[in-house]
């Protein structure tokens, strides 16, 4: 049954905290009354033969996508009343699949959201003869802005008629921790634990048809994301395919990042792609852009994997590129594939953002570009408006060595270092007037990804202040920072004019030239150091999308996980580690993992199971500390998640200490480990 728990106010005083509201023990309470629904269901409110507690539950047949709806005059608060919880039992069969809907029967519309109930349930669905204690937070997304409601439905979701289930104990707490849940159940979730990864389809937000996306992070706080449609017609210049809100918690309150809307940029987001040629424009007729945003240009999305706890939602568009004026046949446009794929998973913090470029129906040598995807801006301090965010306070980017502005905020007179030797090839912007930064975080060391770079024959070459600072003299042209069109990753350069400062928020990747379309392209090396590497046919890459506050470094916390897994070795002697696996999201051209099992294009440990087992052991070198790893298990073939996962001697529990999804097109097993790893023995164990 379930439990609906509402505010009540003292007279002639401040308003006290609203007591736990019954909906339903025995009997429905409080004002609440049955509207339930559905040709051929069965919804019995006094059933005796299942109960939780008490004497009576409800008996529910599921039928015709009908429901049990509880519905109260008057509105209820979520302020008041933030967790919702009931006992589901599935009766001999289990299984059913249940939608929780949210109604305001006094607005129009009145249907405020749905919901997967299954989501909240321990073990993903209704139970064979077991009660379930199913918790939901309406005070976290997705449902937290709804405010008020007066009408609770619970909708089986099919037309046929489905097995008996029962309902008990429904109630609404209101947020004091009065409510009885049990700590442990005797299914080995914890009550504690993390409720599974949500995915709302179709949703409207910001005017354009999206996916939201709402996970529980590294310390179990809700993060959201939503991810624009890019197959619709275009809303103020944007035809989506973008990251166009992300939600955080910062001191207990939700940061908010949003799209810009001023400049060229504005209201498309974050994460679509952009490419430059390093003639420009020369050559092409009229006023064509050779570096149009690819936020522009319609596209596909498929939804790839909706796991219990992980999520890719990939795009797919053709982007226009021109030939060089060199080339045959010269400045001739190309509409060129593009795959981006976003990756979600409970217990890490940042989206993974992974891309290929498809160059295979180019003449080889024909094109000469860069790539600077992923593009875009977020006010991602959480400013309402543009004119809101705060001043840029620092830029930093990781070539060979590590740049970092020392004086805020960011001109073109800023001090600078950039004398730290660097492997892994990242861009941060941050601001103090709110603590906030957003980066960008390859998976890969910059001798396995080559990034960064730009360099164009007869400009400043900015190598020359590797190793150097702005104590040493300027590194631009009239200006102490580095020359405003040859910054390795754009990011910001072509906003700062003069002394002005700017809170413009526009962050970019960056490659070489030839990166894209060359045989062969000189990578960002050190001045006299020889290192091409092919351009052509196809270019892949994926880097870690980071919001979060300045002051916590997450970027720099991503760099020291790099250092963990470019130091580790993995063995295994149950199954083995995966030696090998695609190039790319849309490549399946084979390249051998450095280290071995680590698939960069997924930043995770890949182990292939023998017989649905496997033992290994993660041995984490350099005194470094992995923190909450990522596990991907091919070769996974059983219908179920494992019946066990050991870490050393210690039997972990789902949902808490670790948290699994099978993907079974793929014959895979994800797992998130809620575990910081160091050491030379972790010897994780998992077996059906």
């Amino acid at each position: 049954m379930r439990l609906l728990v509402i505010a009540f106010l003292l007279a002639c005083a401040a308003p006290a905290r609203a007591a736990d509201l019954v909906v339903y023990d025995d009997a429905l309470r409080n004002g609440f009354e049955d509207y339930s629904y559905g040709d051929g269901a069965v919804h019995d409110f006094g059933d005796t033969g299942t109960v939780h507690g008490g004497l009576r539950s409800i008996r529910f047949v599921g039928a015709d996508y009908g429901a049990v709806s509880f519905f109260r005059a008057q509105t209820l608060s979520i302020a008041d009343y933030p967790t919702l919880r009931l006992w589901v039992h599935g009766g001999a069969v289990g299984g059913q699949a249940l939608t929780l809907f949210l109604q305001d029967t006094t607005v129009e519309p009145d249907v405020l959201r749905a919901v997967s109930l299954n989501a909240f349930i321990p073990g993903g669905a209704p139970q064979a003869g077991a009660w379930r204690q199913v918790d939901v937070p309406l005070d976290a997304a997705p449902l937290a802005d709804i405010g008020r409601f007066n009408r609770l439905d619970i909708q089986i979701d099919a037309e046929a008629v489905q097995p008996a289930m029962y309902f008990d104990d429904v109630a609404l707490l209101d947020g004091t921790g009065s409510g009885t849940a049990e700590p442990v159940f005797d299914d080995g979730f914890e009550g504690g634990g993390a409720p599974p990864l949500q995915i709302e389809r179709d949703v409207i937000v910001d005017g354009i048809a999206s996916d939201r996306f709402t996970w529980r992070d590294a310390t179990l706080q809700p993060r959201v994301a939503v991810l624009a449609h890019n197959d619709q017609p275009a809303f103020n210049g944007s035809r989506g395919g973008a990251l166009r809100e992300f939600r955080y918690q910062v001191g207990g309150s939700t940061r908010v990042a949003r799209t810009t809307q001023g400049g060229n940029g504005g209201a498309r987001g974050f994460g679509y792609v952009v490419s430059h040629r390093r003639e420009y424009t020369n050559g092409l007729p009229g006023n064509t852009d050779d570096s149009p945003l690819g936020a522009n240009f319609p596209g596909t999305f498929t939804r790839v994997f909706e796991g219990r706890h992980h999520a890719i939602f990939r795009f797919t568009q053709n982007y226009p590129r021109y030939s060089r004026t060199g080339a045959n046949p010269p400045n001739t446009q190309y509409m060129v594939p593009v795959t981006v794929e976003w990756m979600l998973a409970t217990g890490r913090d940042h989206p993974l953002w992974s891309v290929t470029w498809d160059l295979s129906g180019v003449p080889v040598d024909a094109l000469d570009d860069d790539s600077r995807a992923p593009y875009g801006e977020l006010l991602f301090d959480g400013s309402a408006e543009d004119d809101d965010h705060g001043a840029i306070a620092g830029v930093a980017w990781g070539d060979r060595y590590r740049f970092t502005t020392t004086s805020a905020p960011v001109t073109l007179d800023s001090a600078w270092t950039w004398n730290t030797l660097n492997t892994v090839p990242f861009v941060k912007l941050w601001t103090t007037a709110r603590d906030a930064t957003m980066g960008l975080v390859s998976t890969r060391t910059l001798d396995q990804q080559d990034a960064g770079g730009g360099r164009i024959p007869g400009y400043i070459d900015q190598r020359d202040f590797w190793g150097k600072t702005s104590a040493q003299g300027p590194a631009g042209d009239g200006y102490v920072m580095p020359n405003n069109n040859e910054w390795p990753y754009q990011t910001i350069e072509f906003s700062l004019v003069g002394d002005s400062t700017t809170n413009n928020t526009r962050l970019t990747w960056g490659t070489q030239y030839g990166f894209l379309g060359q045989q062969n392209y000189q990578a960002n090396n050190i001045i006299g150091v020889q290192n091409t590497q092919p351009g052509w046919p196809k270019k892949s890459y994926s880097v870690h999308v980071v919001l979060g506050t300045h002051s916590a470094a997450p970027v720099e916390a991503l760099l020291a996980d790099n250092a963990a897994l470019q130091a580790m070795t993995l063995t295994a002697a149950v199954g083995s580690v995966a030696a090998n696996g695609p190039a790319g999201v849309a490549d399946a051209s084979v390249v051998a993992y450095q280290p071995a099992g680590y698939d960069h294009v997924r930043s995770a440990l890949a182990f292939v199971a023998t017989g649905n087992a496997l033992d290994a052991n993660i041995a984490v070198g350099g005194g470094n500390t992995l923190h909450n790893p990522l596990i991907v298990v091919r070769n996974w073939t059983a219908a179920n998640a494992p019946s066990s996962v050991r870490l050393g001697n210690a039997t972990l529990v789902p949902d808490a200490d670790y948290f699994a999804s099978r993907r079974a097109g793929a014959n895979e097993l994800w797992i998130t480990l809620d575990r910081d790893l160091v050491g030379a023995a972790n010897r994780l164990r998992i077996t059906n």
